[in-house]
C-alpha cells in the first residue's frame, strides 16, 4: 500500500504542471512489456552467540532468473519538442530473484568436536514486489533519449527452516536505474517507447532470528529491455 501512496503522490504532482503555463507540454500515460534477467550473490555468515560455536561456516551462493512483466506509467513531457521528460512507473506483482528454490543441508560430523550450529535441510527464495520508479529522460536527437532514475523495490524472503535455525526478514531496498531509447509517435496521440535498462540496487543485509545470529548480504542487478505504448493529453 505504501508504494502505492506513492505512486499516486507522484501521479497528482505530474499532473499538476498541466495547469501551470510556463511548463507547456503534454501529459502521458501507458503500459509496458519487459524482459528481465535478475542475477544476485550473497554471503550467509554462521554468528556463535553461545560461545559454543565449533564449525567455520562461510555459506557462499549466487542466484538468477529470467522473466517477463507489464508495468503502467504517467509522465509529463516538457515543451513541444518532448526533450526533457519526467514520470514514474509501476510494475504490479512479484518474481522470484531465483528459478528454483536453494537449498542446503548441515549435520554434525562423525569426528569427536564437530558440532553443526543446525542439523537439517534448509531452503530459501526471494522475490521482488511492488516496484516504483521514478525517472527522468533527456531527449538527444531524433527521437533517441537517456534516461536516469530512482527506484524502490520490496525483497520478500521466503524460507523453509529447520527447527533453531531462524529467519531473515523483508525488506526494502533503493536502487539507480539508467538505459537508453527510442521514442516516436502513431496516429494522433499515441507514442511508443523502445528500451534498454539496467538497476543496481542496494545490498540486502540481515541478521537471523536465531540464537546463533548468522547474517547474510546479498547484492541484487537486473538487466532488461522494455516495448511501452502510451497516449498523450
Amino acid at each position: 500500500m505504501k508504494k502505492i501512496r506513492n505512486l499516486l503522490i507522484a501521479v497528482i504532482a505530474i499532473t499538476s504542471l498541466i495547469t501551470t503555463s510556463t511548463f507547456a507540454g503534454s501529459f502521458g500515460v501507458g503500459v509496458s512489456g519487459n524482459m528481465a534477467s535478475v542475477s544476485a550473490s550473497g554471503t550467509e555468515t554462521s554468528g556463535d552467540a553461545a560461545g559454543a560455536e565449533t564449525e567455520n561456516s562461510v555459506q557462499k551462493a549466487t542466484a538468477g532468473n529470467q522473466f517477463g512483466f507489464g508495468s503502467i506509467f504517467a509522465e509529463y513531457n516538457f515543451g513541444d519538442s518532448e526533450r526533457f521528460t519526467l514520470g514514474v512507473d509501476y510494475i504490479p506483482g512479484d518474481a522470484d530473484i531465483n528459478s528454483t528454490t536453494l537449498s542446503r543441508t548441515d549435520a554434525s560430523g562423525t569426528y569427536v568436536g564437530y558440532t553443526a550450529q543446525q542439523s537439517g535441510t534448509q531452503k530459501a527464495n526471494a522475490s521482488i514486489s511492488d516496484h516504483v520508479t521514478y525517472y527522468a529522460e533527456l531527449g538527444i536527437v531524433n527521437g533517441v533519449y537517456v534516461k536516469a532514475g530512482f527506484a524502490q523495490v520490496n525483497i520478500d524472503v521466503t524460507q523453509a527452516t529447520v527447527t533453531g535455525y531462524g529467519k531473515y526478514e523483508d525488506k526494502t531496498l533503493d536502487a539507480v536505474t539508467y538505459g537508453i531509447g527510442y521514442k516516436g509517435g502513431f496516429g494522433n496521440n499515441g507514442f511508443f517507447k523502445v528500451e534498454g535498462f539496467v538497476y543496481d540496487y542496494d545490498s540486502y543485509s540481515d541478521t537471523s532470528s536465531s540464537a546463533n545470529a548468522n547474517k547474510v548480504t546479498a547484492d541484487l542487478d537486473v538487466t532488461g529491455a522494455k516495448l511501452a505504448i502510451g497516449y498523450k493529453f
